[in-house]
């Protein structure tokens, strides 16, 4: 199995200098497959707080990915899912800041309300992983993110749909889209910038049944799709699915194919490369997805929440690209062609 760039790019600096070739740069030497191995990021005797939004497909891989890293690292971990609902994720962050932690790791449940949590947390320092900050200047030296260019998501999906076009000899896609949850800044980039991209790659994209709000759930994705159906809406038509997640798409081609809509010849492109959509890449089910790295972030977030809490430079012992208190994690193309290298 080859190994993935994604993960091993985060390594503690004396082992950088022990058993890296250029680990100064942005990008890995070395990786991880999609069982998300831990690596060893830093010695640290303290103790960690993940508050996660909820634990879909995408984010219960996170958040195991951030246990892992803790656990390989010694580092005492405690995590908390706030089923998506940010009342309940202040409350949790207030009661970690209160119970005395280093440090917390905040997957957002509503990215427009970072201002609550950075209330709530008071004087702990807190990184910010996979949902960002729709207000960017909340982030300074104390509050920091780490994540994936989202608009690089939508670019790269918007290419790989429009190369997978094109090799059928076809200029146009009749699409039908599956978007995340309404209002997050990473549903509305991923949206825009798919079909941005398809146009300037010369194919004209055109709405065919119109775009459904999913919440990222394969669950409401295939009720939503059924729903459609069983109002007349004709799939016929259709000869592209783009959905902001693997997990959607996969709803709906489940719905799709249940009321003998034949999908084999559409072509379905999802993001974040998850297990299951890698998997549905290998059955010939999905066209094509944008490989987002939980292990990649876990590990990233956990070295940084590290840092902040040893008042070390947050980017210490971590190779990937620090940006206006952004540390990116590279976003990376997957289709059948290199499926088995992330699989």
């Amino acid at each position: 199995m080859k190994m993935k760039k994604a993960f091993a790019a985060i390594l503690a600096g004396t082992m950088c200098a022990g058993m890296l070739v250029g680990c100064g740069t942005s990008q890995a030497t070395q990786s991880d497959s999609k069982t998300d191995r831990a690596v060893k990021v830093s010695d640290y005797d303290g103790e960690i707080t993940l508050v996660i939004a909820t634990k879909d497909e995408f984010l219960g891989t996170l958040d195991n990915a951030v246990k892992a890293a803790a656990e390989i690292n010694n580092v005492e971990l405690h995590s908390v899912d706030c089923g998506a609902d940010q009342d309940k994720q202040n409350d949790a962050v207030r009661a970690a800041a209160e119970n005395g932690v280093d440090a917390l790791i905040v997957n957002l449940a509503d990215d427009s309300r970072a201002q609550d949590v950075i209330d709530a947390a008071g004087d702990i320092p807190i990184v910010f992983v996979n949902r960002c900050p729709k207000d960017t200047s909340l982030l300074n030296d104390t509050h920091v993110y780490v994540g994936s260019d989202e608009s690089t998501s939508g670019v790269m999906q918007g290419e790989l749909l429009a190369d997978a076009l094109k090799k059928d000899g076809q200029t146009e896609a009749h699409y039908f889209m599956l978007k995340g949850t309404e209002g997050l800044l990473h549903t509305m980039a991923r949206s825009e910038d798919v079909i941005e991209t398809l146009q300037k790659n010369g194919i004209t994209a055109e709405e065919t049944i119109p775009a459904i709000d999913c919440d990222f759930s394969r669950s409401v994705a295939m009720e939503k799709v059924n729903a459609l159906l069983a109002n007349g809406a004709d799939f016929s038509k259709v000869d592209t699915i783009i959905s902001n997640n693997d997990d959607m798409a996969l709803g709906a081609i489940e719905a799709l194919k249940q009321a003998g809509v034949d999908t084999s010849k559409m072509k379905i492109v999802g993001i974040d490369g998850t297990q299951i959509g890698l998997q549905a890449i290998l059955d010939g089910d999905m066209t094509a997805t944008v490989f987002q790295s939980t292990s990649g972030q876990a590990a990233a977030s956990l070295q940084a929440a590290i840092n902040l809490a040893s008042k070390e430079k947050v980017n210490t012992g971590i190779s990937y690209q620090l940006e206006d208190h952004t540390i990116w994690v590279p976003f990376e193309k997957v289709t059948e062609d290199n499926v088995g290298d992330y699989y």
